[in-house]
């Protein structure tokens, strides 16, 4: 009985390992993207579903487990007023993040944190992040990596003074949580809403506005 026993065990630790290593090979896929072509548009910077799309005219924010994150810093580039659209990422979803335009990044910061729940209270808003700013013309778009309970961490693979295409990988959020992107919002006409699933470097979910119509 007691080697039967044993075999089990064996059997059941072989079958939780297989397990791990295959939901982690899962997790890190990084599938080619058929990206659109065409400057005038912004393509989602992750995978996931449309959480929220928020308006403001003064200093943008970002939400995660019921609790918001002013972006101090960005006002400078969103003087018209910005757009943010909240992407949820399930741990199933793709995590990695990609630029949703082409240009320079001008702005990158890393803020450490936590990963805590809402209900912890003031500790949930050290959840660690990324801000990075992209210069697409005379527009500036943002991506704000936001990791939560799950996702351990963000990782940002960009610098001030890089040069991306639209649909590049810029980074990833270790067991998803959420990506927010922010744009202009006079500058830009949304082609999404909350609940739309989107697929980094391949969904449009905002197209810039024709100043010549």
């Amino acid at each position: 009985m007691g080697t039967k026993k044993i075999k089990t065990y064996q059997k059941l630790f072989a079958v939780g390992i297989c397990s791990v290593l295959l939901f982690t090979v899962y997790f890190y896929r990084d599938p080619d993207r058929t990206i659109p072509n065409g400057n005038n548009l912004c393509v989602s910077p992750a995978d996931g579903n449309i959480l929220y799309i928020e308006e403001y005219n003064g200093l943008p924010e970002v939400y995660k487990d019921g609790n918001n994150y002013i972006l101090k810093g960005i006002d400078k580039y969103y003087k018209n007023g910005s757009y943010v659209i909240g992407i949820f990422m399930s741990p199933f979803d793709v995590h990695v993040n990609r630029a949703p335009v082409g240009g320079e990044v001008v702005y990158t910061k890393h803020i450490d944190g936590g990963f805590y729940p809402a209900f912890m209270g003031d500790l949930s808003k050290k959840n660690e992040r990324n801000i990075i700013i992209i210069k697409n013309g005379s527009d500036y778009i943002g991506v704000v990596q936001i990791a939560g309970i799950v996702a351990r961490r963000t990782v940002c693979n960009v610098n001030d003074g890089d040069y991306v295409a639209m649909g590049q990988r810029i980074g990833l959020i270790k067991l998803g949580s959420q990506t927010a992107v922010i744009l202009p919002k006079d500058r830009y006409v949304l082609k999404v809403k909350k609940n739309d699933k989107v697929y980094a470097g391949e969904t449009i979910i905002a197209e810039k506005i024709n100043r010549n119509n």
